[in-house]
């Protein structure tokens, strides 16, 4: 006889076994793929910064949540990378923090400009 216990099965002679691991879902492939990375990828860079620029203002996450007007949860989600905010929210933690949000665009090693660019 088997019985479930809150994930712990237990076998006939008494003595508990863990129940088997669950297996990790295969990674989504296909036409998305790319973009959900790219998304993925940026979340996780803004987040970074966001985590480095708190740390240089000596700052925590419950500090920098009460300045810029949002909850300490919040703030990990996105030094974790796991949300995308906005350039409004971007600039409120900025200003939180003493400095200026600067987005900039640099262009990518071996990318030239499109042959109907007009500028250089």
């Amino acid at each position: 006889m088997v019985r479930a216990i809150s994930g712990t099965r237990v076998t006939k002679a008494g003595g508990p076994r863990t129940a088997p691991a669950a297996r990790r879902p295969a990674p989504v492939r296909g036409p998305g793929a790319l973009a959900r990375y790219e998304r993925t990828r940026t979340s996780i860079m803004v987040g970074s910064a966001v985590r480095a620029a708190r740390r240089r203002a000596g700052v925590s996450q419950a500090d920098l949540a009460e300045r810029a007007g949002t909850s300490q949860p919040s703030i990990a989600r996105l030094e974790k990378g796991q949300v995308s905010p906005t350039v409004i929210t971007l600039d409120r933690i900025a200003r939180a923090l003493g400095t200026d949000l600067v987005i900039d665009f640099e262009p990518q090693p071996g990318h030239r400009h499109s042959a109907g660019s007009t500028r250089p």
